[in-house]
């Protein structure tokens, strides 16, 4: 791999300020100073230090976010905040990146991880790891029927089949939804094909893991690796890892 691929990759700067840094004489290969960008290195046997620390790949890094609504679930937009606007620079690496999406306005638990294998996992469909939102409802909206209509799987006004769900109503006008999937407005779109209208949608687990409560609005904090394992323990086998009773 070429040497400023490689420090560029494992610092998250670009190969531009890397090259900069070669030309400077800040790096070495096994003790020599290099400064062509275009040196091979051999990244199993070389030893590469920049102003004489070890080069080494960034370690696998994964947050949670308590979610506040206002910001869109994306690394950049043009127009509107993002999730990654809201981290300190402690937590910011590259190719961190939201696992799934929470709408602009819905609060809650967001997952976003540098592991690109984790994050296939939680959200490919196939893998059906659940997520529970709590949604607030206009008053006497919702169909008596919505649970039967939930657990046999709704159809949306585009045609879209929704996945079977559950549904349980809770005191307040609110309900508890449970789904494996994560279409455009998904909940939203099959609580209003049963007459719900959707006043406030906040999600509050993602397979086994709940929604810090300690974790304030707008903050995150990084999960330990127990909590990493029993995500991919869920999507590995997310029957057995449902939060099911």
């Amino acid at each position: 791999m070429r040497l400023d691929r490689l420090v560029s990759q494992h610092s998250g700067v670009s190969r531009r300020e890397v090259a900069g840094w070669i030309r400077a004489g800040r790096l070495t290969v096994d003790g020599v100073v290099v400064r062509d960008s275009g040196y091979a290195v051999a990244t199993s046997v070389d030893v590469v230090l920049l102003d004489g620390a070890p080069v080494r790949a960034p370690t696998e890094l994964t947050l949670m976010l308590h979610k506040p609504p206002g910001c869109v679930s994306a690394t950049e937009d043009a127009q509107h905040a993002t999730v990654l606007d809201l981290l300190p620079a402690s937590l910011r690496r590259p190719r961190l990146a939201p696992i799934g999406r929470l709408d602009k306005d819905t609060t809650g638990l967001l997952l976003l991880t540098t592991d690109g294998g984790l994050q296939h996992l939680i959200a490919h469909p196939r893998r059906k790891v659940e997520k529970v939102y709590l949604a607030t409802l206009r008053p006497d909206t919702l169909a008596p029927d919505t649970e039967a209509r939930f657990a046999a799987g709704i159809t949306l006004a585009d045609g879209s089949v929704c996945r079977p769900a559950r549904l349980q109503r809770l005191p307040g006008d609110r309900v508890e939804v449970t789904v494996v999937e994560g279409k455009y407005h998904q909940v939203k779109r099959m609580l209003g094909a049963c007459g719900g209208h959707v006043t406030a949608l906040h999600r509050q687990q993602v397979g086994p893991l709940r929604l810090d409560p300690d974790l304030p609005e707008g903050q995150a904090r990084p999960l330990s690796a127990a909590e990493v394992e029993a995500l991919r323990a869920a999507a590995s086998d997310p029957i057995r890892h449902s939060h099911r009773p």
